[in-house]
């Protein structure tokens, strides 16, 4: 009885939820691809604001220092500055990936809800049929007993996917700075979709050697070692001068290698990872593939006679629970490939993101 009290209840529950999304359908929504999200968070997000301000405040300091012509003031305002530069930049930087991640994650979460509503629909079907079986005779009241449980279940993970579907959406939302009720409506969709990464590791390396801020920090030092050298070699500069030159010179030969190599190891961690996460989805695809094959073989069976209901129930929440792991795997993937598409200059937001 208590069961069957709460079921009434869930079920109460999701109607007036498919009602506020049914609502939220007539009414106007925000369209918004990945690029769209991320001007406007650079706009709105309030920790960025922060990170602006600071910056603004920081040229506000170099104009008047410049303005003044004093050398100490002007030398520890460019000090300030480069620190604030840098700052902005890596702010900016966090926020753009912050926003990404966010979109793929609400992606991600509306997808579940499609599964969810799959396995209970399942569910469902499987408790219409057993009630027939039922009442013809052919099953136990504890047969129907598990087939309503199995519903109860599903129509429950249903419910949490809608509730976390609405708090993914307002987080994202508070991100990129709107207000908390405020309906967006994705339409960048590839991302839904599995993309193929075609890069070689030594193209990603290659790549990835231009843009690198260590590789680049460390040939700039050595560039101005460089530069401190072709200025001690004048006759007129001590000798001991060029020595030191000369020392400064080759700790930056040695500091560039340094960050070659760092940079390698960790595009080939990236890569290889990538790789890894490529294997785990083909994986997943062949195992749902296998598992609804599986299902409909044994409904077969079931519709005549040769299974029990309880092996048709765990054949289907076997299935569901695969459909969501797939799903989780593809974001992490899907991610994945973003970052290092991004730390080797290829992506785009917005585009198809085929290489």
């Amino acid at each position: 009885m208590l069961r069957k009290g709460k079921s009434v209840f869930v079920v109460a529950l999701l109607l007036c939820l498919t009602w506020a999304f049914s609502a939220q359908a007539n009414s106007q929504w925000r369209e918004l691809n990945v690029q769209e999200a991320v001007a406007i968070a650079l706009e709105n997000n309030l920790g960025f604001q922060i990170a602006t301000l600071d910056w603004q405040a920081a040229q506000a300091t170099l104009e008047r220092a410049q303005i003044v012509g004093d050398e100490d003031m002007l030398t520890e305002a460019e000090k300030e500055w480069e620190k604030a530069q840098e700052v902005y930049a890596e702010k900016r930087d966090e926020l753009k990936d912050l926003v990404r991640t966010s979109y793929q994650q609400l992606l991600e979460s509306e997808t579940l809800v499609d599964n969810a509503a799959l396995a209970e629909e399942r569910a469902a079907s499987q408790l219409a049929m057993d009630e027939n079986k039922y009442k013809a005779g052919l099953l136990s009241s504890l047969d129907i007993d598990r087939a309503e449980n199995s519903l109860f279940d599903a129509r429950h993970r249903q419910e949490k996917t809608i509730i976390d579907l609405e708090t993914q959406r307002m987080k994202f939302n508070e991100i990129i700075g709107l207000p908390l009720d405020e309906k967006v409506l994705l339409t960048e969709r590839l991302l839904l979709d599995f993309v193929p990464f075609n890069f070689s590791l030594e193209d990603c390396y290659d790549l990835a050697l231009a843009l690198d801020a260590g590789v680049l920090g460390a040939k700039e030092s050595l560039q101005k070692a460089k530069e401190a050298v072709r200025i001690a070699q004048s006759p007129f500069t001590p000798r001991v001068k060029l020595e030191e030159a000369l020392v400064v010179e080759e700790k930056g030969k040695i500091g560039l290698r340094q960050a070659e190599q760092t940079l390698y190891f960790g595009i080939r961690s990236d890569y290889f990872a990538l790789l890894n996460q490529v294997h785990s989805l083909e994986m997943a695809e062949r195992s749902i593939k296998l598992e609804r094959q599986s299902l409909q073989a044994e409904e077969s069976k079931y519709a005549a006679g040769i299974l029990s209901n309880a092996e048709i129930v765990a054949q289907q929440e076997k299935l569901a629970s695969l459909e969501e792991q797939y799903s989780a795997e593809l974001s992490l993937y899907t991610q994945a490939r973003i970052k290092l598409l991004q730390r080797i200059g290829k992506y785009e937001p917005g585009e198809s993101h085929e290489e």
